[in-house]
């Protein structure tokens, strides 16, 4: 009986665990799914599909991107929406509203394709390339029902990889330059310490109420990248490809490599591997 009485109180302290973190695991939950049909959909050879990223963003914040997307036929920049529940809202629209199914309630959310927006201008600065390389998707659960059409771009999770066979037809990124673009990608993600990543999480439970459970900018400035010993006099500092200052040797707080960095960051992006 006393066995009974403990599976008992297990799992409703567990159902309100659920309840109170609901929308940060479905959140959580619906990412990895996405990430895993992804890597399994995509050919490895054309595609590289990155998770969670956090990058610098021009105004001195970070930025959380669920999934990048790398091919010859552009950068694909996957927001996910996991909601369930009526959703309204057009394609310029500042706001779009949900209706809950599970509560019946309705709030009101900024519109994903701005805020995907936003992270593709992070993207584009970081790269040092222009807007027109991105494409955007927003994914949304199978829970979410829209009204006669979705906007252009909003996908449900099982047609992402359609989506993207069907808008790789033109290349647009040599071949021989995907990896160098993951990389460059990974290596700004690497100036990030961890415990600023884990502020920008921490950030956005405070801005939005947990049934929001969106991803937006931090107020977090981040941290300059660290600046190494002086290079050897042999070895002679490249020019910023951007600005054409003088570079100096950086140093990653992620695991102590090394790359160029332009002095005039975060102002000028240029970035040269060591």
């Amino acid at each position: 009986m006393m066995l009974l009485y403990t599976l008992a109180a297990v799992l409703f302290i567990g159902g309100l665990l659920f309840q109170a973190f609901r929308p940060q695991l479905t959140g959580w939950l619906g990412e990895m799914l996405l990430h895993r049909y992804l890597c399994f959909k995509l050919d490895k050879n054309k595609y590289i599909v990155m998770h969670d990223i956090y990058l610098p963003t021009e105004e001195g914040t970070t930025t959380q991107i669920d999934h990048i997307v790398v091919s010859q036929w552009g950068i694909f920049v996957i927001e996910t929406k996991t909601y369930s529940g009526w959703i309204a809202g057009k394609e310029k629209e500042a706001e779009w509203t949900v209706k809950y199914h599970y509560h019946g309630k309705s709030h009101k959310i900024q519109n994903p394709l701005r805020q995907n927006y936003k992270h593709i201008a992070t993207l584009a600065e970081c790269l040092g390339i222009g807007q027109e390389y991105f494409k955007t998707i927003i994914a949304v659960a199978a829970t979410a029902k829209f009204g006669k059409t979705m906007p252009p771009g909003v996908v449900y999770f099982g047609e992402v990889d359609k989506f993207l066979k069907e808008n790789s037809q033109t290349t647009i990124i040599p071949p021989e330059q995907i990896q160098e673009v993951a990389d460059t990608i990974l290596a700004w993600q690497a100036t990030l310490p961890h415990s600023q990543k884990s502020a920008h999480v921490e950030n956005l439970r405070k801005m939005h109420p947990p049934q929001r459970a969106s991803h937006t900018q931090s107020e977090t400035p981040p941290e300059a990248p660290k600046q190494s010993e002086q290079p050897p006099s042999s070895i002679e500092a490249p020019s910023c490809p951007r600005c054409g200052k003088p570079m100096v040797l950086r140093t990653t707080k992620k695991d102590g490599s090394h790359f160029w960095g332009c002095p005039a960051y975060p102002k000028c992006r240029g970035m040269v591997k060591f």
